[in-house]
């Protein structure tokens, strides 16, 4: 994928914009590729390919233990609700929250609602936020719903912290107002990827995200 192409030539230019954190899967990790990173990690436990042409339905490839084997600061999941695998999702992060419980670890879970538009139909996107949460996660990941009062609602269904999902390449000058609004609407963060490590400057990016989600540019770090 552009911007992650050469991993050891494109990772250093992105942990130099010094983001609160990292997710990857175990390979990066494992390979010291991140070792650099004063980010925390967060070690993503489940995946698939577009190559199966069933990429919404995701299988769960590790666990917390493995998490905690190699270092990771926390872990993530995804759910695609809306599809016929969706029970098996919810069981999959399900059995990762209770580890999660008993090891201490935060979770993160990515809740996407598959074949609708965030905008229209936000009151899906609310009920994926609810259900993960109820699911047992620390953290919830959606996309953007279109308004800061859709946004809102979501976030208020939702009692444990909600960061926006980033989506597909966007104008930069749309990313940021979606962010400003989706921050206004009370969520804690943002988690973005191709908007970030696609732009000609990431680091740049990460310093505006960083202004917008905590009032304050990055620091950033030297990797002479």
């Amino acid at each position: 994928m552009p911007g992650l192409a050469d991993m050891r030539r494109d990772l250093p230019r992105l942990l130099a914009g010094a983001p609160d954190a990292i997710i990857s899967h175990r390979g990066p990790i494992a390979q010291g590729l991140l070792d650099d990173s004063r980010s925390a990690i967060v070690l993503h436990l489940s995946a698939a390919t577009a190559m199966s042409g069933h990429a919404d339905v995701k299988t769960l490839l590790t666990g917390v233990e493995d998490a905690l084997h190699l270092g990771a600061d926390a872990v993530s999941v995804h759910v695609s609700f809306g599809v016929a695998e969706e029970t098996s999702m919810l069981a999959a992060a399900g059995l990762v929250a209770a580890g999660c419980t008993e090891w201490g670890v935060p979770l993160l879970v990515m809740a996407y609602v598959v074949g609708s538009s965030p905008s229209l139909e936000s009151g899906k996107v609310a009920h994926a936020a609810r259900v993960s949460a109820e699911l047992g996660a620390d953290i919830v990941k959606v996309p953007y719903t279109g308004s800061p009062e859709s946004f809102a609602a979501v976030v208020s269904s939702c009692f444990v912290p909600v960061v926006m999902a980033g989506g597909s390449k966007t104008p930069w000058a749309d990313v940021l107002t979606e962010v400003r609004d989706a921050i206004s609407a009370g969520a804690h963060g943002v988690c973005i990827g191709r908007n970030v490590f696609q732009r000609a400057d990431p680091v740049a990016a990460l310093g505006e995200l960083r202004a917008a989600v905590h009032g304050q540019p990055a620091k950033v770090l030297s990797h002479a």
